[in-house]
């Protein structure tokens, strides 16, 4: 599972934890605060009770007494008979279900259903004025307590209508990322195969032209009349077998995975050895190579990549001047970076071109194979750097590696 989509597991999982403990332990004492709503609410009551009919022996007072609360409350003694009741008509009565002779002196409570199915709390205390004993019959409405419990109840439903669409969602999401993942793949696939195609036309063509060559030289050598002419069409197969050679090194030095052992390696140095190895060819066609020497640069890389880019710059640098010209080879440390810059007085690259240059396979030249700028460009990725380029039809084309280089350069 890659770390995207743990952490979009992660974050549903932990909301799912915290809400769902939150919501559980309100469920579970939503009861239990009901219940304890309803007692000191029957308790309250209870003490005003005895505090009126202490004030007043006749009990007259207890008919003006109200409470939203109350369902009713009535008082009965010793025999059972009901000196008080909210229903005046019950006053004087006995009634066998509230006789208390045997009651027990504490509080009982509880809820209780009624005759017309409302559901009630219950509670019956005895209460002590002027020396009298009266035990009490408090029946409480439910209603305003058991809103606690249903909202706790809708509390958890909310909750778990949440966590089901959050987990609904994430689990879209995950879906929506592995099709993305498998449509990438897809078309990396597709690019794949279609630069497979592209290459192995390209392929194609730049070894068949050198084998048609190497065929017709070894059938006119076969036919040679002398060593000379012999040796000349043997110097022409040497030709096409080096050309063929040097687009297949180039073909694998692209496609190959960076495994070279990396280094720390001094870049002025490289850069210097680069410059020794091309002077001959830079003077051969009529091309002054200027290079001045840099203190030491320390990078870590493969050195062989190093010196294939640089040559491979410098080589585009010299074919970028038919006519001869300049070519710079500069080097400078900016800002922990080193900066190599390859400048030519060339024919320079159109607009139009400018864009497709580090391209694989693409190409402006008749005989090239569009390997060598698009090997350049990897080689700098594959080093944490970039390649950029400047060019100006006429005026010539600059193009700019930047390498990281080591704490201590």
């Amino acid at each position: 599972m890659r770390t995207r989509e743990r952490y979009l597991i992660l974050v549903p999982l932990c909301f799912t934890l915290l809400v769902g403990w939150f919501s559980w332990g309100a469920y579970r004492t939503a009861p239990q605060v009901a219940a304890e709503n309803l007692r000191g609410a029957g308790l309250s009551i209870a003490a005003a009770v005895e505090q009126l009919v202490a004030l007043d022996s006749g009990i007259a007072a207890l008919s003006r007494y109200s409470s939203p609360d109350i369902a009713y409350f009535s008082l009965v003694d010793r025999n059972g008979k009901i000196h008080f009741h909210t229903n005046a008509a019950l006053i004087g009565t006995t009634s066998a279900d509230q006789n208390n002779a045997d009651a027990p002196g504490g509080i009982i409570e509880g809820r209780k259903k009624l005759g017309t199915g409302e559901e009630i709390y219950l509670l019956q205390s005895h209460i002590h004025p002027a020396g009298s004993d009266y035990q009490l019959f408090l029946a409480l409405h439910t209603y305003r307590a058991d809103t606690v419990i249903r909202r706790a109840h809708t509390g958890v439903s909310v909750v778990l209508f949440l966590t089901i669409s959050l987990w609904i969602v994430t689990v879209g999401l995950l879906y929506l990322l592995r099709r993305d993942e498998r449509l990438q793949s897809e078309m990396r696939r597709q690019e794949e195969l279609a630069r497979l195609g592209e290459m192995g036309a390209v392929m194609a063509h730049e070894i068949r032209n050198p084998l048609a060559g190497i065929k017709g030289f070894a059938q006119l050598m076969a036919s040679a009349e002398h060593m000379d002419q012999a040796r000349l069409y043997a110097d022409r197969i040497v030709t096409q077998s080096l050309r063929m050679e040097s687009l297949v090194n180039d073909l694998l030095a692209f496609v190959r995975e960076d495994r070279g052992e990396r280094q720390p390696t001094d870049l002025s140095t490289l850069v210097d050895d680069c410059a020794a190895m091309i002077r001959l060819e830079a003077e051969t066609s009529g091309v002054e190579l200027l290079h001045v020497r840099q203190p030491e640069m320390k990078i870590v890389a493969d050195s062989d990549r190093i010196i294939q880019l640089l040559l491979n710059l410098l080589k585009n640098g010299i074919q970028a001047m038919p006519d001869g010209g300049r070519l710079h080879l500069e080097l400078e440390n900016r800002l922990s970076r080193a900066i190599i810059r390859i400048r030519d007085s060339g024919v320079g690259i159109s607009p139009e071109n400018l864009p497709h240059i580090f391209d694989a396979f693409w190409s402006n030249k008749a005989r090239g194979t569009g390997l060598g700028l698009a090997l350049c460009r990897k080689i700098v990725q594959e080093h944490g750097g970039t390649l950029t380029v400047e060019s100006v039809v006429g005026n010539g084309t600059t193009f700019t590696v930047t390498l990281p280089l080591t704490a201590n350069a």
